[in-house]
């Protein structure tokens, strides 16, 4: 209790008498103290949030893989002939309005 009452006191001194240059030290002391607590406070919580990832992952690659059901197909051919279809419209569309030019619609770069 009597370290609490002694670091008090002298923190209460150096706070009142600011403008002595070793109290000046002695606040830049504790304020680069300080910056070193948070540095490390901000590593060491990076630090274990990637590990507590890192073992939420390794545990999760140890379960059995469930090999009961069948695959899902990898090629949809649906979806691939719709994805091909709107790309040759897109690229219809552009040669329309590459062939007939508006003159009302300026480049934006000039």
């Amino acid at each position: 209790m009597k370290f609490f009452s002694t670091w008090w006191r002298n923190v209460r001194e150096v706070f009142g008498d600011r403008s002595d240059p070793h109290r000046v030290h002695l606040l830049a002391d504790w304020y680069w103290k300080g910056m070193l607590l948070v540095a490390f406070v901000i590593v060491a919580s990076v630090f274990t949030y990637g590990l507590f990832n890192l073992t939420r992952i390794l545990s999760g690659l140890s379960v059995a893989l469930d090999t009961s059901a069948p695959p899902p197909p990898a090629l949809n051919h649906a979806q691939l002939d719709a994805t091909v279809a709107a790309f040759d419209a897109r690229k219809a569309a552009f040669e329309a309005l590459k062939a007939n030019r508006s003159a009302t619609v300026k480049d934006p770069s000039i």
